[in-house]
């Protein structure tokens, strides 16, 4: 699926702007944004952004001065439709929602690649292939398995999936599981809530961003099980599209430089968008459905990722075979 704004008043009434499957396409009229309408003085530095998941659209408000506004109301975050009428400074477009329309993108700047969602091209390339294999497990230790303390039974049941062999908080070393468990990291994007910096600050645990030029507000951070930074995480970010978790035996700037492969993908025509896997909603699109060759480049040190499901109580959970991405649903309740 492709969303098309079409600008129908000035400044730049006529021109046709796509954001396709699995992209992001921040507005503003400043270069801090990915699409820049500096003929607009009205627009904030960085105003709104138009997201496809492939399915659905959503126009999402990037704190401006002056509000988005989608068929005449204010919003925040909002799906919208085909037809319906998007505001920002003096700006106004029409969106239309092309689902009839593979987006045609690449993560190989070198090869120029092309792939059709929810498939994409990884920096070693690798041909279609079959797609995700599925389950749906039950509590992780047993239905009886006690909470964690001071976590509710769901929280609880998505602690066990990303520490499995702890009956609850105890190591004192961050993220640490048990010898040749790996690391639990946390992939966490600050744009979509204004406290996750202060979180992070605030939590005295060591944490890298994840593009040094901050053209993207994402962080790799491993959170200690016991530490405050995790609670937040799991008590105010999950359910929220703040990141998701991944399992490691890599150190985290490993984890850093091979994420950072897949942050830009480039159209048919050359021009590259910002990749946005760390969102929960494109990740769970489109990781399950790589074929083995790609799943294997994208996971590369990766042994596990565990994302939100559509709703809350559901948790994902990705891990790499030889047949490709196995999906594993948790019912968080």
């Amino acid at each position: 699926m492709i969303v098309v704004l079409e600008a129908v008043s000035a400044p730049i009434t006529g021109r046709r702007i796509e954001v396709r499957a699995g992209s992001i396409l921040r507005f503003g009229r400043t270069t801090r944004s990915d699409y820049a309408i500096g003929e607009d003085s009205y627009l904030s530095s960085l105003h709104f952004a138009v997201e496809c998941d492939g399915v659905q659209a959503r126009v999402r408000d990037m704190g401006s001065s002056n509000g988005t506004f989608v068929n005449g109301s204010r919003i925040t975050e909002q799906l919208v439709q085909e037809g319906d009428s998007l505001a920002a400074g003096e700006s106004t477009f029409t969106i239309h929602l092309d689902a009839s329309t593979p987006a045609e993108v690449s993560a190989d700047a070198g090869r120029g690649n092309t792939a059709t969602t929810p498939m994409f091209t990884g920096p070693q390339g690798g041909p279609q292939g079959p797609g995700v294999q599925t389950a749906t497990v039950s509590l992780p230790g047993g239905s009886g398995a006690a909470a964690w303390p001071g976590y509710s039974r769901g929280q609880s049941i998505l602690l066990r999936a990303l520490y499995p062999s702890l009956p609850g908080p105890s190591p004192s070393v961050p993220g640490a599981l048990p010898a040749g468990a790996g690391t639990v990291y946390a992939v966490l994007d600050a744009v979509r809530d204004s406290r996750i910096q202060a979180f992070l600050d605030a939590s005295g645990e060591r944490y890298l961003a994840l593009d040094p030029s901050a053209r993207v507000q994402v962080y790799v951070v491993a959170p200690t099980p016991q530490g405050r930074l995790l609670d937040v995480l799991i008590k105010d970010g999950w359910g929220h599209g703040w990141g998701f978790f991944c399992v490691s035996s890599f150190a985290m700037e490993e984890i850093c430089t091979h994420l950072r492969n897949y942050m830009t993908l480039y159209t048919g025509a050359g021009r590259p968008l910002t990749f946005r896997f760390w969102d929960p909603r494109v990740l769970r699109v489109l990781a399950p459905a790589l074929p083995p060759e790609e799943a294997a480049d994208f996971f590369g040190p990766l042994a596990r990722i565990l994302v939100e499901g559509e709703k809350p109580e559901v948790a994902l959970e990705l891990a790499l075979t030889p047949r490709g991405p196995r999906q594993q649903t948790l019912m968080l309740v």
